[in-house]
């Protein structure tokens, strides 16, 4: 027989085995010609051959693959001298052989004769029988009634599977174990069987429960010359369908090898087979095989037998088909001991499914794509590579994956290796399972059988995938086109145009200086408290990280940049009493504005810096919220901050209500922590006329404080209303009542604040807070660095490290300039603050609430109402959340044209901020004093106030129950801590958690890029974790689309990478809301400007007169929208989120 020379090969498939094919015709010299369908027209395949062509024009995509006699044209035309047909479509189709013979053009595959004794499954069975060769009971040929299918299993008995008479795959098979499973398999299965191979024929057999699946690869030539290539394991199945593939099949024994290897010689011998084929067995465990199939072509999986005896099966195919001997020295096999086993090799299959849920498979587009590579590894894949769309007409494998190694852990450990390089995003794959699998003991020891899967849930247990890189690439494309809410345009600043901060040099293991934690940690709470008491130097409380920008920058210094100089001011800063940095308001605002983790902010910097005693802000039974909560909340949240590196808790009530305070201050000393209890400082002891509030009062609740167990006293004067002869004559008087420390806190609004703290060292205060001289004064705290200068060489000179402290303020004088949308404007001190008494930590709050309802040319009116708000509600102690219920109440005021007098005459009819609503029924406390009962009246309408501690009518939140709620409604676990979070700030948790889910944890971005973005040009540096850099550039910024989204270009590593963001502005522009009627009841419009915060009500519900329909909130301010009658609602014009201005038509009542 003449050997013949092929000058081009048609691979009649797509995907990775035509890419094989073509690889093999390349290496051999012959030229390649591909065949596409109209869906596959971007398909990798068709530009890896030398020509390709368009079939099935008009067709579905797999019936383009099926019609093999205008493929066989297509040959003709194009000169074609062999067609090989890869695997499934018509690979075992024995018309398509003849087909091929009949034009004279060679079938790379077995003779039609072959498949049809092998291919179909019952003839198949019926060689083997003939060959001595065990088979499974089943049916002699295909079954065409139920009938015959219910005496089959009335014989055998049950389980059976029904498998397809062509194909392979796992497509076309149902295991059932009764009738109508039985019943119900065979219609699916013949269905499957049509749809995948053209032939619907099905058969049963006898289903070996939980066997090992070996197959043995054969190779024939046309001269009667048969060899095996000896076998692979191909248990791991998920519906029949192979998963992983091993070579060779460890378990078994070389006697079994031998058998297993026989019998398939004997069937290939029997039949006179031809090319290349696969004889499949079922080994029960007992370790008898049973034939169960040939497939009369190359399979999948014939990788790992490459790869074990270094045979490139591919070429050997078309060598056959050529006229080749397998002995002639292109094959190289001149008898069967010239195939050598080598070691072992796996092959996996990474797919576009989601084994998380049950093997779905995903579609979309590849938006990234990098695969492995180096020793031991090969890969074959077909569309795979960054843009490439992955549809639902074909098999969702995207690449196999084969490894070697010199047995099968080594391959194992190299598999493992190669899964962990790749990064594929924009769709779902498997690769985590296939870790999984692959790293399992019972996998790398060979004790696995077909049920593995179904037996092993654990493998099922994935990682998530982060995909920081392209999150955050989404988030900075938001940012660039939408801005940061709250900054306006005229206000954005520009990446390129701010310098990057100085952080001082500290040598590498250079020793921490002994610091007040040291002290805490050997002495213990009041062992630190008599240390202070002692010193006879001033000691200083640094608020930089807290109070300080709180009071300055609206609390939004982000934990990047804490974290940055928090090493050095471990070093620089170690003579400090303390580091105020945590609690009040940065709890709320770190989630809610800065999308940050406020508890990760603590342990960053708690491990940076475990030498300097950490601080916080506890508002009693308020934590760091603005209602109360639960005590068993309070209690665990202390615990829990305790736990978490907070050494001092100033605890506070917004109203001097000691009862409020109770409960935080025992929870604190149960922690073992520092327990700080303030008194809350306002009006002015000098003024006769402001004698609610005379010295006697603080004195009293000093006393009162102490033996609550307070360790020492704050004095918090959180509006800077302490005068300096005022602090010296507060100071000496409590230091002569009380035995504890006082530590005096102040804010410098007037700019009076370093001339008090001087007076009040004089008197013997013990502790004052200052800030770093960059973020001092104002509304923040005095200039610390200062205050150290005018104290140098005095009796209470604190010897602190000044040159080091300048080089910290320094570092924050840079930072600063990141932060200057936020700054309050505030020019100087302004002694303004004695007449409207707003505290500092709230001015710079206050300002951008005002400017957010739109109400920033009327400021200097929504202060002076401020304090008419202070007047009418009784001259209340104001901090936080007391104060924000004035701010509110004086919001809502000037935002409705309202004057105190107003409120008299036409509060019936008005719907309050909830806020003071819960203020004045005795939610956060009661006054000094009481509520002016009138007042009280018309603010509660017909509610009742409480006379006691809210705490003691709340009900303990169940934080198991909690945990389980929250992590089912988030869709993934959550920590104790995050619950605390959740609970305190429900909605705010809730909307931070989606961000974190959107755009991973943006708090590693740096200051500038997250408030601002980029420019086109920009390139930042990104540490996403130690070790772990993106560096990215933005190269454009897309056209807006007709979905209102534009595409971001960027640079990410170098590669290119693409982020769709929605253009809001675009949405804004082409959209308004109808306006609530005033004067008609059942329309319920927005009380003031903001965002739905919740909806309380579907449509269909009865509603009674004052039930709350929804919830809006505008910075940071809540206001529950009622109902004005009785009535069914109609229907709901908002959602969840969307933003609306004041009137807009909400609700409508039936």
């Amino acid at each position: 027989m003449a050997v013949r020379k092929f000058r081009r090969i048609m691979a009649a498939n797509r995907g990775e085995i035509a890419i094989r094919i073509f690889r093999a015709c390349t290496e051999l010299g012959i030229g390649t010609v591909a065949i596409y369908s109209e869906q596959d027209r971007l398909s990798l395949h068709r530009y890896k051959a030398d020509e390709a062509y368009l079939v099935g024009k008009g067709k579905g995509p797999i019936d383009a693959y099926l019609d093999f006699e205008e493929i066989v044209d297509l040959a003709r035309r194009k000169e074609v001298d062999a067609i090989h047909p890869g695997y499934g479509f018509l690979s075992e189709n024995p018309e398509f052989a003849e087909a091929c013979e009949r034009a004279g053009i060679a079938f790379i595959g077995p003779h039609a004769r072959i498949m049809r004794e092998l291919g179909d499954k019952v003839a198949g069975r019926k060689v083997a029988i003939e060959a001595g060769v065990p088979v499974v009971p089943g049916t002699e040929k295909p079954v065409q009634t139920e009938e015959e299918a219910l005496l089959f299993a009335k014989k055998t008995g049950y389980p059976i599977i029904v498998k397809a008479s062509a194909g392979g795959g796992g497509r076309g098979m149902r295991v059932a174990r009764n009738r109508e499973e039985l019943i119900e398999g065979m219609r699916a299965a013949a269905s499957e069987a049509q749809a995948s191979f053209g032939n619907a024929a099905i058969f049963l057999e006898r289903y070996i429960e939980n066997p090992k699946h070996i197959e043995v690869q054969l190779l024939g030539d046309k001269h009667g010359n048969l060899v095996h290539l000896y076998e692979r394991d191909c248990s791991i199945q998920r519906r029949h369908q192979k998963v992983i593939e091993v070579a060779p099949a460890i378990t078994l024994s070389k006697k079994q090898r031998q058998q297993v290897c026989d019998y398939a010689l004997a069937i290939g011998n029997a039949v006179g087979y031809v090319n290349a084929g696969t004889v499949e067995f079922l080994m029960d465990r007992d370790g008898k095989f049973y034939f169960i199939e040939v497939n009369p072509r190359i399979q999948v999986e014939h990788t790992v037998t490459e790869l074990v005896t270094m045979r490139n099966l591919v070429q050997a195919q078309i060598l056959v088909a050529a006229g080749h001997r397998l002995s002639d020295p292109e094959i190289g096999i001149r008898s069967q001991k010239d195939i050598e086993l080598r070691g072992a090799a796996i092959q996996c299959r990474i797919t576009t499914e989601d084994p998380a849920n049950n093997f779905a498979p995903d579609f979309g587009t590849l938006k990234v794509y990098r695969s492995a590579a180096g020793l031991g590894v090969r890969l074959d894949a077909g569309s795979a590579y960054a843009g490439a769309e992955i549809t639902p007409h074909y098999d969702s494998m995207l690449v196999k994956v084969s490894t070697f190694g010199r047995n099968l852990q080594q391959a194992a450990r190299t598999m493992n290796r190669a899964l962990q390089e790749f990064r594929i995003r924009g769709v779902k794959t498997n690769i985590g399972f296939l870790e999984n699998v692959i790293t399992h003991p019972d996998f790398l020891g060979g004790k696995y059988d077909t049920s593995f899967l179904e037996t092993h849930p654990e493998v099922f247990k994935l990682p998530v995938k982060k995909d920081r890189a392209n999150k955050i690439l989404s988030y900075i494309g938001h940012v660039t086109v939408n801005g940061y809410p709250g900054i306006a345009e005229h206000k954005r600043l520009h990446f390129r145009d701010l310098r990057e901060p100085r952080v001082p040099e500290i040598p590498y293991g250079k020793p921490l200086p002994r610091g007040s934690r040291d002290i805490l940690r050997e002495k213990g709470p009041e062992g630190l408290a008599a240390w202070v008491r002692e010193n006879k130097q001033l000691l200083i409380t640094d608020t930089t990280m807290r109070d300080a920008h709180q009071s300055l920058m609206a609390t939004r210094f982000r934990t990047a940049d804490l974290d940055r100089i928090a090493e050095a001011t471990a070093h620089l800063g170690g003579g400090l009493f303390s580091l105020e940095m945590w609690g009040g308001a940065t709890f709320d605002v770190a989630m809610r504005f800065l999308f940050e983790d406020p508890w990760e902010r603590l342990d960053r910097l708690r491990e940076k810096i475990p030498n300097i005693c950490f601080q916080m802000l506890l508002r009693g039974s308020n934590a760091v919220g603005y209602t109360n909560y639960p005590d068993n909340v309070v209690r665990e949240f202390v615990r829990k901050a305790a736990e978490s590196g907070i050494d001092i808790f100033r605890v506070f009530d917004s109203l001097n209500w000691t009862k409020g305070m109770q409960v935080a201050m025992e929870a604190v000393r149960e922690s073992g922590a520092v327990c700080e209890a303030a008194v809350c400082y306002t009006g002015d002891i000098l003024d006769p006329k402001r004698d609610k509030y005379p010295l006697k009062y603080y004195v009293d609740m000093a006393k009162e404080l102490e033996k609550m167990g307070a360790h020492i006293l704050a004095i918090k004067d959180m509006a800077g209303l302490l005068k300096p002869f005022a602090a010296e004559k507060l100071i000496k008087a409590l230091k002569n009542e009380i035995g504890i420390p006082v530590h005096l806190h102040t804010h410098d609004t007037s700019s009076n604040g370093g001339a008090m703290l001087l007076m009040a060292a004089q008197a013997g205060v013990d502790v004052v807070d200052a800030a770093l001289s960059s973020v001092s004064g104002l509304t923040a705290q005095p200039n610390l660095n200062a205050l150290l200068a005018a104290l140098e060489g005095t009796l209470w000179d604190p010897k602190l490290d000044r040159q080091g402290l300048q080089e910290l303020a320094n570092y924050w004088e840079t930072a600063r300039t990141y932060y200057a949308p936020f700054e309050s404007e505030l020019r100087s001190g302004t002694a303004q603050v004695y007449e409207h008494e707003i505290p500092g930590g709230q001015y710079s709050n206050y300002k951008p609430q005002v400017e957010g309802l739109g109400l920033g040319d009327r400021w200097e009116e929504c202060k002076q109402m401020y304090r008419k708000v202070n007047d009418m509600f009784g001259d209340i102690v104001k901090v936080t959340p007391s104060s924000k219920i004035v701010g509110d109440m004086a919001m809502f005021m000037v935002q409705n044209n309202l004057e105190p007098e107003d409120i008299f005459e036409r509060g019936h009819e008005l719907t309050f901020p909830q806020g003071v609503i819960d203020f004045f029924k005795g939610m956060i406390g009661q006054p000094y004093g009481g509520f002016p009962k009138e007042l009280q009246k018309i603010i509660l309408k017909d509610e009742q106030p409480l006379t006691c501690r809210p705490g003691e009518l709340l009900e303990p939140v169940d934080l198991k129950a909690k945990k389980e709620e929250l992590e089912k409604k988030l869709g993934h676990p959550v920590s104790d801590r995050d619950v605390l979070s959740a609970v305190l700030y429900p909605g705010v948790f809730e909307e931070f958690d989606r961000h974190r889910q959107t755009y991973s944890d943006t708090s590693v971005l740096p200051t500038p890029v997250f408030f601002y973005g980029l420019d086109v040009g920009d390139e930042v540096t990104i540490d996403i974790e130690e070790g772990k850099t993106l560096i990215i550039k933005l190269n454009a910024i897309g056209r807006v689309q007709e979905d209102g989204t534009r595409n971001i270009y960027f640079e990410l590593n170098g590669m290119p990478r693409t982020a769709q963001v929605k253009d809001l502005s675009v949405e804004a522009g082409g959209s308004s809301r109808q306006k609530a009627d005033p004067d008609d009841e059942r329309q319920v419009g927005a009380p003031m400007p903001g965002k739905v915060f919740k909806l309380l009500v579907k449509v269909g519900d009865v509603v009674k007169e004052g039930d709350t329909l929804l919830t809006t909130e505008a910075m940071k301010m809540e206001t529950n929208v009622k109902a004005k009658i009785s009535a069914e609602v109609k229907e709901i014009l908002c959602q969840e989120g969307d933003q609306v201005d004041q009137g807009d038509l909400l609700v409508v009542l039936g």
